[in-house]
């Protein structure tokens, strides 16, 4: 198992996320657009894009529909960012960001831990928001098995995420080395933790998956959104 997970499923992954995602752009494009313009219109297509890009980071619409959602959206998609952006370490090491603070190796042990802390924490506080609000009365009527199974899915890598970092350590330059070896197209089973393991396996699933659900809103809602917004 250990095999396929960290050797063979990583390649599966990237290969069914890319061709999914390229699926979905071109049913998008294939579809009948929209005559209707939104209002108020805007002027050219910078004023689009910015309207677009602006709705997108702010959640403008979500925010004129329930501010309650809207500020379980802001605290979800902050923690993931953070989540995001603190993986980098899994490829390289953040040099510059550790000189600056002048950090010894033990201070940017400690550091990466309460970030990477923070970052999940921020990020199980807004999923489990949003997967408490599926179960009030009028959500449940409209909810449907694949609202909950990705808020499960994401609720199962950041439990595992963040237990990595309470009980079951791993070293920064073992995800390193394997990365690198994955990225040459060399990849080998290094990595001995089995929380590690769960979380690495779920995250692989859920990267799959995403193209084919709601989760896909990142790339469909400029796609969508340019049609109408002009």
């Amino acid at each position: 198992m250990d095999n396929f997970v960290y050797m063979i499923l990583p390649y599966v992954t990237i290969i069914v996320f890319i061709a999914g995602l390229i699926w979905r752009i071109r049913t998008w494009w294939a579809r009948p657009r929209a005559k209707a313009v939104l209002f108020p219109a805007a002027k050219n297509n910078l004023v689009a894009a910015g309207k677009v890009v602006g709705d997108i980071i702010l959640f403008g619409k979500t925010f004129s529909i329930s501010k309650a959602l809207w500020a379980m959206a802001i605290i979800f998609h902050v923690g993931l960012l953070l989540v995001v952006l603190g993986h980098i370490r899994t490829v390289t090491e953040i040099g510059f960001l550790w000189s600056w603070f002048n950090l010894d190796e033990e201070g940017i042990k400690d550091v990466a831990n309460a970030m990477g802390l923070t970052a999940g924490g921020i990020m199980l506080a807004g999923t489990v928001l949003l997967l408490t609000r599926r179960f009030t009365p009028n959500m449940r009527v409209i909810s449907i098995f694949q609202d909950y199974f990705v808020l499960v899915m994401l609720l199962g890598i950041v439990l595992t995420g963040m237990s990595m970092r309470l009980w079951m350590p791993i070293h920064a330059e073992e995800v390193q080395h394997y990365a690198r070896g994955m990225l040459t197209f060399a990849p080998a089973v290094e990595i001995h933790n089995n929380i590690f393991f769960w979380h690495f396996f779920l995250a692989q699933m859920l990267i799959m998956y995403l193209p084919f659900s709601k989760l896909v809103h990142l790339v469909s809602k400029p796609v969508a959104e340019s049609w109408t917004m002009r």
